[in-house]
C-alpha cells in the first residue's frame, strides 16, 4: 500500500495514523451531537459567569467546561432535586469548585460523556431510566443506570 512522503518520514504506516484521528473526530461528533444540551447548560451558566464565576477548560477524552462561582454554589444548594456539589449538562460542568474532588469530576464528566452518545435524548433517557427503577421498587437515583455508570467511573479516578 502506497503511503505520503510525511507517513515515511515520520516512520508510521497509514493505519497507526489513523487510531489518533478517531478519538478526536469522535469527541467532536459528540459535542456536536450533544449541542442542544449544551445550549441549555450555557444558559444556566450564564449568571454564574456574571456574577464573577470562573470558567475552566477540563481536557478530558469528552472535554467539557467547567463553570464556578458564588452562584453556582448558590444554584447547586438549592437545586429542586436535592443539594448537590456538581451537575453537567451537555458539555457545561456547574460546579461548588470548594467541594469539586477527582472523583466528583470524574463522576461529572462520566455524565457529559453520556451526553454525548444520547445527545438532545439524554434527558428523557436518564428520566426513563429513574421512572424504570421506581416501577420496579428501587431507588429513582441510586438505581438509575447512567448514576450506576458515572459512579463506576468514579472508582477509577
Amino acid at each position: 500500500m502506497p503511503f505520503s512522503q510525511d507517513q515515511a518520514s515520520s516512520g508510521m504506516l497509514p493505519e497507526e495514523r489513523q487510531p489518533r484521528r478517531l478519538p478526536a473526530l469522535r469527541a467532536l461528533l459528540g459535542i456536536v451531537w450533544a449541542a442542544p444540551l449544551t445550549l441549555v447548560g450555557l444558559l444556566l451558566a450564564l449568571p454564574v459567569l456574571l456574577g464573577r464565576g470562573q470558567l475552566r477548560v477540563v481536557r478530558a477524552a469528552t472535554p467539557a467546561l467547567l463553570v464556578s462561582g458564588r452562584v453556582a454554589d448558590y444554584l447547586l444548594e438549592r437545586h429542586p432535586f436535592g443539594a448537590m456539589c456538581a451537575m453537567a449538562i451537555g458539555h457545561i460542568i456547574i460546579a461548588d469548585f470548594r467541594s469539586l474532588t477527582p472523583q466528583i469530576l470524574t463522576h461529572e464528566l462520566e455524565h457529559v460523556r453520556q451526553g454525548a452518545v444520547w445527545g438532545g435524548l439524554f434527558p428523557f433517557a436518564y428520566c426513563g431510566a429513574s421512572l424504570w427503577a421506581v416501577l420496579h421498587g428501587k431507588d429513582a437515583y441510586w438505581n438509575n443506570r447512567f448514576e450506576i455508570a458515572a459512579r463506576r467511573a468514579e472508582r477509577h479516578a
